[in-house]
């Protein structure tokens, strides 16, 4: 059985070899039996996964995060020793029935749950992106989940979304909440509109002061982008309260996220709590639809 270092290698190979334009036909059918036959799904997934990883960040965040967690699905889908070339029309079709009934697989659901219909159509997305650069770096033909039958097809389902009203944001930013440091960050987020991915991971570097207001600069997780977000005056109450000083104190130098300490298991539960204690019990509020709610005061 060819190890999983050797099928990175093999992949490099390859990929070196398409950059120098030396995978001629010639070359391929001499290779194939080595390198193409032997390099397995899931280390593939791994390797374009590993090329989007953004230098300092979690292996399970961002993009190479997303496709990550296809690892595991296709792992319990039995997949863990199926090799690239084997990946058929029939094997699509397995995947995306498997996903249809797949369970959640996040690590602080308290209690098992099946995948949302957007989750399974964002992971028929990325597989079908992992195929196509299979396709790009002629380790298959083509890509068989561009086969596919329609029914085999997961449309996006539009679910309404929960809001808050402006009255009832005043009333949540004023009621106690058990957890401080988590009324700080949503209260911030739904202030300035930050993402929960973006709320934890800034850090006192992403705060500039330009004629004497004081901005977050920083590149959004999600989609790369950079963000110039004006802070108010409640947002930098949020944070000083958060830091424990002002945000002119701040050592800018400092790594560490400043909303570190919030961990982040079981965080719309004890949101929810905190909602249902300031009178919030007919709305499902979660961490996520903060941004949407973004005001200024």
């Amino acid at each position: 059985m060819i190890s999983k270092a050797t099928n990175n290698i093999l992949f490099r190979v390859i990929k070196y070899l398409l950059e120098l334009n030396l995978w001629s036909n010639t070359t391929r059918h001499q290779a194939e039996d080595s390198c193409k036959n032997n390099i397995k799904l899931i280390d593939f997934v791994e390797q374009y996964a590993a090329a989007r990883q953004v230098e300092g960040r979690k292996n399970y965040t961002g993009r190479s995060g997303s496709v990550r967690s296809l690892i595991k699905h296709l792992k319990a889908l039995g997949a863990e020793d199926t090799l690239l070339v084997e990946v058929d029309l029939d094997f699509c079709q397995q995947f995306v029935t498997y996903l249809r009934s797949a369970q959640d697989m996040h690590h602080h659901l308290k209690t098992p749950k099946k995948l949302a219909e957007s989750t399974i159509l964002s992971k028929i997305k990325i597989f079908s992106a992992v195929l196509n650069e299979a396709v790009r770096f002629r380790l298959l033909e083509e890509n068989p989940m561009g086969l596919l039958h329609i029914i085999h097809h997961t449309a996006r389902v539009q679910k309404e979304r929960a809001f808050l009203s402006q009255s009832e944001i005043k009333k949540v930013m004023k009621a106690p909440c058990a957890y401080p440091l988590l009324k700080e960050a949503f209260s911030l987020s739904i202030l300035t509109g930050l993402r929960k991915s973006d709320i934890f991971s800034l850090k006192a570097a992403d705060l500039i002061k330009r004629d004497g207001i004081y901005y977050i600069k920083k590149t959004c997780v999600k989609t790369q982008q950079e963000l110039i977000i004006p802070l108010s005056d409640e947002a930098e109450a949020c944070l000083e309260r958060s830091t424990g000083c002002r945000l002119a104190e701040l050592d800018r130098e400092k790594e560490t996220p400043l909303f570190s300490a919030l961990p982040s298991s079981r965080l719309n539960e004890k949101l929810r709590t905190w909602l249902k204690e300031a009178g919030i019990t007919d709305k499902h509020i979660t961490f996520h639809m903060r941004s949407h709610n973004k005001i200024f005061y």
